[in-house]
């Protein structure tokens, strides 16, 4: 298998793990969003306007509270960064509403899957592209 052939299959897999978490996020869904993230190990969750959360407790008790009510977040142009062999990052925009939010999400392979250990989402001067924004629109609607 070349090089490329093993990055995009890697690429599609963190990307697959990006997507559960988003779609956990947006449907509310606590045990999945918990599933997602590492249980060993360091772990940071920055939401935006908040302290730092740095211990699972309180990044799960955090995700537990929004999401009894989650917005209607999409997440629109993600980009991967590989770490290594056992680490990756996701850049990409969230769309809240007609908001939008920038976001960085950190992966580690852990147990047999890509485990979030670290989100980070904030304000932003600017938004995606159309396409991306409508790329992501079709995707939610499938």
């Amino acid at each position: 298998m070349s090089n490329d052939t093993t990055k995009a299959r890697g690429d599609a897999e963190i990307l697959f793990a990006n997507e559960r978490f988003y779609a956990a996020f947006a449907g509310g869904d606590v045990q999945a969003m918990a599933d997602l993230w590492a249980k060993e190990g360091v772990v940071c969750c920055l939401h935006p306007g908040w302290e730092p959360l740095q211990q699972r407790r309180e990044i799960m008790a955090s995700w537990s509270a929004i999401l009894q009510s989650p917005p209607p977040v999409t997440c629109v142009g993600p980009s991967v960064l590989p770490l290594g062999p056992e680490g990756a990052a996701v850049v990409c925009w969230e769309q809240v509403g007609e908001n939008f939010l920038i976001a960085t999400n950190l992966y580690r392979w852990e147990e047999g899957a890509w485990r979030i250990v670290h989100h980070q989402a904030g304000p932003v001067n600017g938004r995606p592209p159309e396409t991306e924004i409508a790329a992501a629109r079709s995707q939610t609607a499938n």
